[in-house]
């Protein structure tokens, strides 16, 4: 029964959080329909592995209603959708077994952009906020209380000191890593629990419409979304420590595609291997407080604890969902324990927008389009990324010499990136890297990792001309930034060619769709992997004509 009401109080938490992010910044974040395919009225075996849920789908509409109450209603409606209409919103779907979809709604945001403007909102409030500086050190008092930190600047190499009264760690699934330095004897407090994640073409999801399998044949949950103008799929919690490399075991990407290819229509569409744009896997931290009593569960909310001997607080846990949520509460804490409540007033974050949401409104991407001749999908991508700060992104875009659109050069065919949006980067967002630029201030490597890859040079140009980089320093970056594209997933398994021995293991690896032959887009990839890339389409088409 008490886990029962840790469950009921975390995810009415989480509801809270979800409307202030929404409501707040509506420029980072939309809701989704999300719905559930149910094929049988008893369903075995159970979801979640457990028997009490069995009669599951005869009851969803009513727990998705109760899921509707606990954020009071604030959400869209939950409600029931028949085959009919299902095949009307999402032809692709497999439903001649059907009895019904179960369509509920959740936040969706740009969390590349939200983790950027959380960084920059804090600075536009007047904290000090430090890019690439890593701590290597705690410093210490006679009485071994923690009274700053050594630190090291990665760009530079430049080392130096930091002193506090109060030092959080909040390193998410990496904060054991921060404690091993505060004391090398701690005992863990996280345990990593592994997401995996793929990015297929637009047209393998409906418009505005995702799904959910709350039954996969491992019994995880998946996903299958439309996000950013492509279609994610991903599941979670496989466990294992967490590692700061981009790059999912070829294993979960063909599972995650065997799992969705049992609710295309299977006639019609076959979803490739060759269909993966991008494939990247992140790591959700379980928290457990060391500092507890033993015995104490691992918890999908967020710890807060303190180190008496060094007085040293650390955060984990949690969800993105409620990351404001967990900020008050650390530093709530933290100013009790450090006796700063006389110059602290309350917590305001709930009230106030993330950069760019201050005056925000669902017209903007006209405006823009009215005022700078930008292109609709253009104006779109720039209204929720920029919010408010997209007018500034237009006023530094060139002219098309185009009769449409007018303004706007674009990075990447296909992209609605701006090359305008690296220089206004560069100046106003703190990024150092070209690898920051294609990741955390765009997620193009996160959308198209093999696009991400042809738009480096280019953006390392741009970079190099707004930070006043040498050619040596640029070529730095390029190879940086191409290192880490590697990691990703693609069209093609990144351990292809070492299963390669001769021609036949050549055409097999290649041959990713299975079909006994190569096709275009394979021919492509099978060029650039032999280090021989095709100049342009154009001269790729003539190549596969000739050959075919």
């Amino acid at each position: 029964m008490s886990d029962f009401v840790s469950e009921f109080k975390m995810v009415h938490g989480a509801h809270k959080e979800r409307r202030i992010l929404l409501e707040n910044n509506p420029h980072l974040t939309n809701w989704v329909p999300i719905a559930v395919p149910i094929d049988k009225w008893i369903s075995w075996p159970p979801p979640f592995g457990h028997p009490l849920f069995v009669t599951a789908p005869l009851v969803l509409p009513a727990v998705f209603k109760f899921y509707d109450g606990m954020s009071g209603f604030t959400c869209p409606s939950s409600h029931i959708m028949g085959k009919t209409r299902a095949e009307r919103k999402f032809p692709q779907l497999a439903n001649e077994n059907a009895k019904y979809y179960q369509v509920f709604y959740e936040g969706q945001h740009n969390d590349a952009r939200t983790n950027t403007y959380i960084a920059l909102s804090a600075a536009e409030a007047g904290a000090t906020v430090s890019n690439y500086v890593e701590m290597i050190s705690v410093l210490k008092d006679e009485n071994g209380k923690a009274v700053g930190v050594q630190c090291r600047d990665n760009l530079s190499g430049e080392e130096f000191e930091v002193k506090s009264k109060a030092i959080i760690f909040a390193g998410g699934p990496f904060t054991d890593s921060l404690r091993k330095i505060e004391d090398p004897s701690s005992k863990p407090a996280v345990a990593a629990a592994a997401g995996t994640h793929i990015v297929l073409p637009a047209y393998y999801c409906a418009y505005g419409l995702g799904m959910l399998d709350i039954n996969t044949s491992d019994g995880r949950f998946l996903f299958f979304l439309p996000w950013q103008g492509k279609t994610l799929i991903g599941t979670t919690d496989r466990k294992g420590p967490a590692d700061s490399s981009h790059g999912p075991p070829e294993e979960e990407i063909e599972w995650i595609l065997e799992e969705a290819q049992k609710y295309l229509v299977h006639d019609i569409l076959k979803l490739r291997r060759s269909d993966v744009l991008s494939a990247w896997q992140g790591y959700r931290p379980l928290a457990s407080d060391p500092n507890a009593e033993a015995g104490a569960p691992v918890s999908r909310d967020h710890v807060v604890s303190r180190n008496p001997q060094t007085g040293i607080t650390f955060i984990t846990g949690g969800k993105w969902t409620t990351y404001r949520e967990m900020a008050e509460d650390v530093v709530d804490k933290v100013i009790l324990s450090s006796g700063l409540e006389a110059k602290a007033g309350p917590c305001v974050t709930d009230k106030l927008p993330l950069r760019g949401g201050v005056g925000y409104n669902r017209n903007i991407p006209i405006q823009l389009v009215q005022e700078f001749g930008v292109s609709y999908e253009t104006s779109q991508h720039l209204a929720r990324t920029y919010g408010m700060y997209a007018f500034e992104v237009c006023q530094m875009a060139k002219p098309t010499g185009k009769n449409w659109p007018k303004c706007g050069q674009v990075l990447i065919e296909g992209y609605p990136y701006l090359d305008c949006e690296v220089e206004f980067a560069c100046k106003h967002e703190m990024v150092c890297t070209v690898k920051d630029m294609i990741t955390l201030r765009m997620p193009l490597a996160f959308l198209d990792s093999s696009a991400a890859d042809a738009a480096i040079p280019k953006v390392a140009d741009l970079m190099a001309g707004a930070l006043g980089w040498t050619g040596r320093e640029k070529n730095k970056q390029i190879k940086e930034a191409k290192d880490l594209i590697a990691t990703f997933g693609g069209p093609v398994p990144n351990n292809v060619m070492n299963s390669v021995h001769n021609v036949r293991d050549l055409f097999q690896s290649f041959d990713v769709d299975k079909s006994g032959f190569i096709d275009f887009g394979e021919l492509k990839l099978c060029m650039k992997f032999l280090g021989f890339p095709f100049l342009s389409d154009e001269d790729a088409l003539e190549a596969f004509k000739e050959i075919d």
